[in-house]
């Protein structure tokens, strides 16, 4: 495997090298050995130019209408004109520059003339053969750029100090030579779609992600501060402390700061917040943050900008930022100034735009010397530094900075492969911070934040009622997901649920005992009504008016939360009573369940109910097709296989780590605007690689959480249009 190198002189001076893997590459040779009128045996030979695998996979399209009737060293699904073959149990070893073999026989009608595929796809990655390309410079890196960089120091200073934010002193540095290796593809597994196989990915050009500076939602600054100081914002301080957060702004419903500023009033509040932090973490003896029993004034600044500060930036500190810091201990002699000095630097750093602010600006390519060899990286594109990708990866899956282990891969180049980085989002998801984090993420999907709107005293609803369906919603969510508990279809309509006793208790199941109070897995009568997420309590109820789902909110969120149609703005007039509207109509199959998510068979009038319908449109609000259904249950059943609705969850998923859609930023927001021909095109891309390691392995959401990791877009970015 090729690779090129980009090296680069940090703002601190130090020297820091890239190895960026242009191209994933292999190469296919297809032979027609046989033929005769209506069949043929051919033969494939795979060259792997890129790393050992251990595993593979080939996916191409026929040309014409051939159809595979046997297969040999391997294993095979033809859906249409699309063909996907795996190896054999013994025969998924091929080192790098190894080739491997399989054949197999074809019919087709007589007459047909057999054409060569097109395009051969490796584990998602076209093969092209052979290529090679470098680049290298020492030049310095380059600054965030001018929109960037005056938003964020005419916004933002730090309080407590005359530390100034400037594109020098968040620039990434490092103590040591740090290698960084990227793919733009990583090993993922093909779709069954019959359409052309990754369509919107333009052979093996990169493609690329949003540059931003994005200020913590308060869920990231909550858990930031717990995990830097053993600091619960929520529970350790006085109450409303929370309310000093700025309030989280949301991207078509996921909280995403991408747009957001810090004023000199909001600094403030952070403030006023980092110094009731601070306080705390004092009374603890800062045990949390650093221990500088016994040590000298000058000992405690060396650990305190040496260890502390990389932790709370998410890089290491420059040699002008330790020397600000240091200073900040000077004078100090006696034990009480030395901690007194401690808190002045906790509190400084906590109200940093280092700290504040995620950065996910990256290093500009063009200021790097290119060879006569062209690369594949726009001259135009930024790379992300590894700490910068470390914190990526950090708050996407676990909504919170980067652990030790993060920083470490970051500073010892192990963040270099697609490999290394799935490795790390793997363990991030181990995390019970991840399952914290990806439990609101099904919340904000379904738009279930606020469920339990009505009367607490409707249905016997009450706080811990609500509390628990919020718990309920998350947990299952985390049990399809993380632990692989089913396929993707499975989020949304199953026979089983993860309820504690009180769920039991409201929902009727029997007598199922759970002690304390915990949550686990607990069938659902059929008389009850089914599990999975469409019908759980918390989505039913947060969809709910009163004593009833409301048609309105049910077909909103059916539409939008479940196939991404964007159908927002103002409701028709009298919608609820439009049961023979095309558009509102699938909002009557939740008829059949109570705001309570209880199966009924009358309303609260005592009228008999009428949960049957039909779904039109599916892929769009126009596009005719139809489902008919007979109540919320078998509604779900429908939807839960569709392609529109596994692909809508992709969309969010891309949204939710990268804070903007694929075709517009934010299609809720009125006016909304559409991408640029380009970011759209990418975006298109990166959905197809998700969706991609989503169908190719079982349809489990674990594969494709990881692959999101790994994304091109995750580590190449581009000025776009927001």
């Amino acid at each position: 495997m090729k690779l090129t190198s980009l090296s680069l002189l940090s703002a601190a001076g130090i020297l820091m090298t890239y190895t960026i893997n242009v191209h994933a590459q292999c190469d296919v040779k297809y032979t027609i050995n046989n033929s005769w009128g209506n069949g043929a045996t051919l033969s494939v030979d795979i060259t792997n130019l890129g790393a050992s695998k251990t595993t593979w996979e080939l996916a191409w399209n026929f040309s014409n209408v051939e159809k595979i009737s046997q297969l040999w060293n391997g294993s095979y699904v033809q859906t249409g004109q699309a063909v996907r073959v795996k190896n054999a149990g013994w025969n998924g070893n091929i080192n790098t520059n190894q080739a491997i073999s399989f054949g197999f026989n074809i019919g087709y009608p007589n007459g047909t003339t057999l054409v060569k595929p097109v395009e051969f796809y490796l584990d998602g990655v076209k093969c092209i053969g052979k290529t090679s390309s470098s680049i290298s410079s020492s030049k310095s890196s380059s600054s965030i750029t001018s929109s960037s960089s005056s938003r964020l120091s005419s916004s933002v200073r730090s309080s407590s100090s005359s530390i100034v934010s400037s594109s020098s002193s968040i620039r990434s540095s490092s103590s040591s030579l740090v290698s960084f290796s990227s793919s733009s593809y990583s090993k993922s597994s093909s779709s069954a779609s019959s359409t052309t196989i990754l369509a919107n990915c333009n052979g093996n050009n990169l493609t690329y992600g949003p540059r931003l500076l994005r200020v913590l939602t308060r869920e990231e600054y909550i858990n930031s501060v717990r995990d830097l100081t053993g600091v619960n914002v929520e529970t350790d301080l006085p109450a409303r402390s929370v309310d000093l957060l700025l309030a989280n702004s949301r991207i078509n419903g996921f909280a995403n700061n991408t747009q957001e500023t810090i004023n000199k009033f909001v600094l403030g509040n952070f403030g006023k917040l980092a110094n009731n932090i601070v306080n705390k973490a004092a009374a603890n003896n800062f045990s949390a943050v650093l221990n500088c029993s016994g040590l000298t004034a000058e000992q405690c600044a060396a650990q305190f900008t040496g260890q502390s500060l990389t932790r709370i930036f998410r890089r290491p500190a420059t040699a002008v930022e330790v020397q600000q810091y240091r200073e900040l201990f000077t004078g100090a002699s006696t034990s009480e100034q030395i901690t007194a000095a401690l808190g002045v630097a906790l509190n400084t750093a906590l109200t940093s735009p280092q700290f504040l602010y995620r950065q996910e600006t990256g290093v500009a390519v063009s200021t790097l010397r290119q060879p006569d060899t062209p690369v594949a990286i726009d001259p135009d594109a930024y790379v992300l530094t590894p700490y910068e990708l470390a914190s990526f990866l950090a708050f996407t899956f676990t909504g919170s900075t980067p652990d030790a282990e993060l920083l470490d891969a970051a500073k010892n180049g192990a963040l270099a492969s697609d490999t290394q980085i799935e490795s790390q989002v793997d363990r991030l998801l181990n995390k019970a911070s991840a399952r914290n984090h990806l439990g609101k993420f099904a919340e904000q999907w379904l738009g279930t934040d606020t469920p339990g709107s009505f009367p607490v005293s409707l249905f016997g609803f009450t706080a811990t009622v609500d509390q628990s369906m919020r718990q309920e919603l998350q947990g299952y969510f985390n049990h399809i997901a993380l632990d692989e508990a089913g396929p993707f279809s499975k989020l949304l309509v199953n026979n089983y649920g993860i309820v504690n006793e009180t769920l039991i208790n409201y929902y009727g199941l029997g007598n199922v005992t759970i002690t304390q109070d915990k949550f686990a897995k607990t069938n659902f009568p059929s008389h009850i009504r089914q599990g999975g997420l469409l019908t759980s309590g918390a989505f039913v109820a947060s969809k709910s008016a009163l004593t009833e789902p409301a048609p309105t909110n049910v077909a909103l969120a059916i539409r939008n939360r479940l196939l991404c149609q964007d159908a927002y703005g103002p409701a028709v007039p009298d919608a609820q009573n439009q049961r023979d509207n095309p558009f509102w109509q699938v909002g009557y199959a939740y008829q059949n369940l109570d705001a309570g998510s209880h199966k009924r068979t009358v309303d609260q009038y005592n009228n008999p109910i009428n949960s049957a319908g039909v779904f039109t449109g599916v892929t769009s609000a126009t596009d005719g097709t139809s489902i008919t259904f007979a109540n919320a249950e078998d509604l779900a059943q429908k939807l839960a296989p569709l392609d529109a609705v596994r692909y809508c969850f992709v969309e969010h998923n891309f949204r939710a780590a990268f804070g903007t859609g694929t075709k517009t930023f934010d299609p809720a927001k009125p006016g909304a605007i559409n991408l640029s021909a380009a970011e759209q095109a990418d975006y298109a891309c990166e959905k197809d690689r998700l969706d991609y390691a989503l169908t190719g392995n079982g349809m489990k959401v674990r594969p494709m959480l990881k692959r999101l990791g790994s994304l091109s877009a995750a580590r190449y970015r581009k000025d776009r249009s927001q």
